[in-house]
């Protein structure tokens, strides 16, 4: 394969490949590679390093299997920084402990439009997402990083739009460092909230500042399967342009913002659109 030094296109989504000829890192003329498969052995297979002189990639890139990447050091031959032409990007970790340093090391370029991490095994977020370097991200979504105790600070993201959070297990209190400090505005561009099978989740607060504006552009939040959540936030649900809430498989939630019986549904009674489980 690494003969083909001028194919610019390669479509492998959603193969089985368990992974990539070691030849790939010589096509440096491709723009077109839907997903880099990890390997930590053999000779004629990739590691993360054979990504370094791809720096023609554009549009999507997935890379998976990266509990593979032996060390911090390791991952920083990858060099995504200098795949500026990349808009997407996913990073499954596989549920693996340990690799935060690995993770540290693939910070994407700043002007990346759009950003997946799946399955983050550790208990603590690496530097580059609890200091939001990506000034141009639009889309966001965490998914199934269980262990991570709390989030990292994604209300510093300037230009966020959609914000998905789907399966942090760990996570009971949701507060100020969700928002984060270092701005006057949090989320200020953000649309649409949405937090998934969060099982342990019990408290979502977001105390008032008089400098700080907070999900000024909010149209859309929903709320599924997260059944200890006891209440939401009066500054969500009130001091935002809130159009369309969403509850299910959430019961403290369903009751507590029931139609004409629950104690708080005259805070949602403005909401043009209300939905629970099964309407």
């Amino acid at each position: 394969m690494g003969k083909l030094t001028n194919l610019r296109h390669l479509q492998n989504l959603l193969t089985t490949l368990e992974y990539l000829p070691k030849g790939i890192s010589r096509l440096t003329s491709l723009q077109t590679l839907n997903e880099f498969v990890v390997s930590s052995d053999g000779d004629n297979k990739c590691k993360i390093g054979d990504l370094r002189n791809l720096n023609n990639l554009r549009g999507a890139l997935g890379i998976r299997v990266l509990w593979k990447v032996e060390d911090e050091r390791e991952a920083q031959k990858a060099e995504l920084k200098n795949k500026i032409h990349l808009q997407h990007l996913t990073l499954d970790f596989d549920g693996k402990e340990g690799t935060k340093g690995v993770a540290a090391a693939l910070e994407p370029h700043p002007n990346l439009k759009s950003l997946s991490i799946q399955r983050y095994g550790d208990t603590e977020w690496h530097g580059w997402m609890m200091r939001s370097p990506l000034t141009q991200l639009k889309n966001l979504a965490l998914s199934y990083c269980s262990k991570c105790l709390r989030m990292p600070p994604l209300g510093e993201l300037p230009v966020l739009e959609k914000l998905e959070i789907t399966d942090m297990g760990s996570v009971k209190h949701i507060g100020g460092e969700f928002l984060g400090s270092s701005s006057r505005i949090a989320f200020p561009k953000l649309k649409k909230l949405t937090f998934q099978d969060m099982k342990e989740w019990e408290k979502w607060e977001v105390k008032e500042e008089e400098e700080k504006s907070i999900m000024s552009c909010l149209s859309y939040l929903k709320i599924l399967g997260c059944p200890k959540l006891e209440g939401l936030p009066d500054h969500v649900l009130q001091r935002t342009p809130l159009q369309e809430l969403v509850i299910a498989d959430s019961d403290f939630l369903q009751q507590r913002y029931q139609q004409d019986i629950g104690e708080d549904r005259q805070k949602i009674s403005h909401i043009p659109i209300v939905k629970y489980e099964g309407e």
